[in-house]
């Protein structure tokens, strides 16, 4: 079948229900709670899962939280699944950068259209890089999005608080990062970045309308690949991404 999809549920009706929907489709591995999801996801190869948001000892975002810190797990597509229809639990799956989100009674058409949608993506991103932006200007991440969704795999994120818990979980290649964003500046978000242990060698690129010599003093201890002015031409943008990718690439050799 080549997929594989790991189903997180304390209710063994669900997890019945659930299998039975996708099991002509995918290899299904199923567990009735986060730690046994741990277990599983630590010893074989997981492609989707699917995790349930309440569940007792150990909660969805808690489960989550432990399965990013596996290495098999970084980069795993998350479905988030719950009874509950409310924007705090939505809000709290978002911030632990999920990839979807479904709510119970799940209907069998709408979870194989989504876990097939979640096989096609990952087929057409194969061997994409992918690059972080971060904006808090939708329009700007759109542009940028333009320049390079034929070349990588782009997220867009235009809040700096979503950004660092974001990357907490996810390993991009390169990171684009406006020096300016409101709530944390660039430098904030960058001593962040350099502090979390998984994204700390990840090459960041600032990008920004106004710098002066003191913030180009402050950026400096940080070493970013490039700082580019806004607004940046495609090329430039391309060639600048290609050569931190390249430079990444050397020191991991060494």
């Amino acid at each position: 079948m080549g997929s594989t999809v790991l189903i997180v549920d304390d209710d063994s009706g669900t997890l019945n229900i659930l299998k039975s929907y996708l099991e002509d489709i995918v290899d299904v591995q199923i567990a009735n709670n986060g730690r046994q999801a741990i277990e599983i996801a630590g010893e074989m190869t997981i492609d989707i899962i699917l995790l349930d948001y309440e569940m007792p000892m150990m909660d969805g975002i808690s489960t989550l939280e432990n399965l990013r810190n596996l290495k098999t797990c970084i980069n795993v597509p998350v479905i988030m699944i719950t009874g509950r229809n409310d924007r705090h639990a939505v809000m709290n799956s978002i911030i632990m950068g999920i990839d979807g989100y479904l709510l119970k009674p799940i209907r069998k058409e709408t979870l194989i259209d989504t876990v097939l949608e979640m096989i096609r993506k990952k087929s057409v991103k194969g061997d994409k890089k992918t690059i972080v932006a971060i904006d808090d200007d939708m329009s700007y991440l759109k542009q940028i999005n333009n320049f390079l969704q034929d070349d990588y795999h782009v997220i867009m994120i235009n809040s700096a608080k979503l950004a660092a818990n974001y990357l907490l979980s996810h390993v991009p290649d390169v990171i684009l990062l406006d020096y300016q964003i409101p709530l944390y500046n660039g430098i904030t978000l960058m001593k962040i970045i350099h502090q979390n242990s998984l994204c700390q060698n990840v090459p960041i690129i600032i990008l920004s309308g106004t710098l002066d010599q003191e913030a180009v003093k402050e950026i400096s201890p940080f070493k970013p690949a490039a700082v580019l002015a806004k607004p940046v031409e495609k090329e430039v943008l391309l060639a600048h991404i290609y050569k931190a990718l390249n430079n990444s690439e050397q020191d991991e050799e060494l």
